[in-house]
């Protein structure tokens, strides 16, 4: 059985998809090739092959690290990025002489905080921006360019992040809906999916019933008497139905249903019993548990035999015990598949090794 549906957003935007991984791929692709192909005037190149790399880092934390929304350790270190990033690469800037593909990181920096309010982190994003801004105007202060330059130079980003805010705002609880609709239909299937094997168990029962008890109720509403023959013939057709309330493992195959009507016909006492271990046990034991009692119900011309499933936790999987006088068998069937047989005749025993 499946567990509940996950509700994190990267499934509803397709972010845990490997298109995702290849989208993000080039974009660390780009801004890092941007970064490294024109470092004319540039003062010292580590501190941007660093941020290129602290981008490259958030950019995979963004799509690869789960939770919704996205963890606060997570958030708090996107949050820092930006102007972390910024200040590496502003510094090594030549002044005057840098252009604005010089601030190749600004627009990377804009991308992380836009899908990170996107996931569900809004008021970080916010506060990241706020912190870019604030970057940018003292690094232009700094070298004497004046506040209003780095306020502006950063504030062309600023669109993006508060765009990704309303669509936090608006669009996540729409997502929402979406995850409780799907496991409305999850927990919908599971309902119909249970119905439909109890009316299928029910047909089953049904028809068995049918094939086996009209033939004798057909004869008893018709007022016909019944002879001897006709009332073994009921004895045996209540034991049956017996042995499919008692012992549905045992019972459901046919083959062992015939072994247990020949042995009851030949004088055998046949006594079924399901304490559940095997209900859904593999297929390759029940097969061999079913192999293993028609054996000893095509041996069995008197006494009793009780064939019995065990209930979960025991050691072995099903017993079958054979009594015709002074001979007593025991079978033992273990959860591996191998068969214990000990025979008693007259008090000596016999263990047969396991097969």
């Amino acid at each position: 059985m499946t567990g509940p549906p996950s509700r994190d957003v990267r499934e509803l935007l397709g972010m845990d998809r490997p298109a995702a991984r290849v989208v993000v791929a080039l974009f660390c692709l780009s801004f890092t090739l941007r970064a490294l192909t024109d470092l004319d005037g540039v003062r010292r190149v580590w501190p941007i092959v660093l941020a290129a790399a602290l981008l490259t880092a958030a950019a995979v934390v963004i799509i690869a690290v789960p939770g919704d929304p996205m963890p606060r350790a997570h958030t708090l270190a996107l949050t820092a990025v930006g102007p972390i990033a910024c200040a590496l690469v502003l510094w090594q800037l030549p002044v005057p002489g840098w252009t604005i593909d010089d601030t190749w990181q600004l627009r990377a920096v804009t991308a992380v905080l836009t899908y990170m309010s996107v996931r569900g982190r809004a008021f970080h994003a916010c506060v990241g921006a706020v912190l870019m801004v604030v970057t940018c105007g003292i690094w232009s202060e700094a070298t004497g360019q004046g506040w209003a330059t780095g306020i502006r130079l950063e504030s062309l980003n600023l669109a993006p992040v508060l765009m990704s805010v309303i669509f936090a705002v608006t669009v996540r609880p729409v997502g929402y809906a979406v995850f409780r609709l799907r496991e409305q239909e999850s927990e919908r299937a599971a309902d119909e999916a249970t119905t439909q094997a109890v009316l299928r168990e029910r047909d089953t029962q049904l028809t068995r019933l049918d094939l086996l008890a009209r033939p004798l109720l057909e004869r008893s509403a018709t007022g016909d008497e019944f002879d001897d023959g006709s009332r073994v013939e009921c004895g045996l057709v209540e034991e049956r139905l017996r042995d499919t309330l008692r012992a549905p493992v045992l019972a459901s195959d046919e083959g062992v249903s015939r072994a247990v009507e020949s042995a009851r016909r030949r004088g055998a006492k046949v006594i079924l019993l399901d304490d559940g271990g095997l209900r859904d046990g593999p297929e390759a034991l029940v097969s061999q548990l079913h192999s293993t009692v028609i054996d000893v119900l095509d041996e069995a011309t008197g006494g009793t035999v009780t064939a019995r499933v065990l209930p979960e936790g025991r050691a072995t999987a099903a017993t079958i015990l054979s009594e015709d006088g002074a001979h007593v068998g025991r079978v033992e069937l273990g959860h591996d598949g191998r068969v214990r047989t000990q025979m008693t005749h007259d008090d000596l025993r016999d263990i047969v090794p396991q097969r």
